[in-house]
């Protein structure tokens, strides 16, 4: 019975926390209020209090789950066996993740995350962290490999690599999300690519 009871709160809790991040996509997150929260999923303002103390833990619910939703794109690409590959798919994959949800841009680039809530900005920190050494790995999983320049610091272009996939999301959201994120995408990662990629040497002419 116990054990019944918990997956039951596991389902509600991730109702609430994808109910939550709908309506950030379309009202922000100011207009996510518990109210607003409660009708998405048909529950009673008072059943959200059974699962979640305040609107903070709820948005820390849904920054998890974008966090798990990041680390799940490192982990689909683990087969692929060339690093650069992978970085192209991780690349587009996370693009897509964005693209699919309004929600997430207006929870991480808002004020109150950003700014206002520190236990909030904490949690994206650490979220991020898990992905930005993920990432930093694949890279030097490529220049070991001498497919990656080896020159070039892992670390700097890892925040190279998150930052342009970031400031296309940010573009998408002020062009109203009329940015053709995939076709971005792809032309950025190839542009990226050019600035990263080792070039084979050089064969003598006999």
């Amino acid at each position: 019975m116990c054990a019944r009871q918990r997956e039951t709160t596991e389902i509600r809790q991730q109702q609430i926390t994808d109910a939550a991040l709908h309506i950030i996509g379309s009202k922000g997150i100011h207009g996510a209020t518990i109210a607003e929260i409660a009708a998405e999923v048909g529950i009673s303002e008072g059943n959200i209090y059974r699962h979640f103390r305040n609107k903070e833990e709820i948005l820390k619910s849904v920054i998890e789950k974008i966090g798990e939703d990041l680390c799940r794109i490192l982990t689909s690409v683990q087969d692929t066996s060339d690093p650069v590959q992978r970085m192209g798919e991780i690349f587009q994959r996370h693009l897509a993740l964005a693209a699919g949800n309004k929600g997430i841009p207006r929870t991480l680039f808002s004020e109150e995350v950003m700014v206002i809530q520190e236990s909030l900005r904490e949690e994206i920190k650490n979220r991020l962290t898990i992905y930005f050494k993920g990432i930093s790995e694949i890279i030097r999983q490529g220049q070991k490999r001498g497919s990656i320049l080896p020159q070039l610091k892992a670390e700097a272009l890892t925040s190279m690599f998150i930052g342009t996939i970031n400031f296309t999301v940010i573009r998408w959201t002020l062009s109203n999300f009329q940015l053709d994120m995939e076709e971005e995408g792809h032309v950025l990662w190839e542009t990226f690519l050019k600035a990263i990629e080792q070039s084979p040497p050089l064969v003598p002419v006999r």
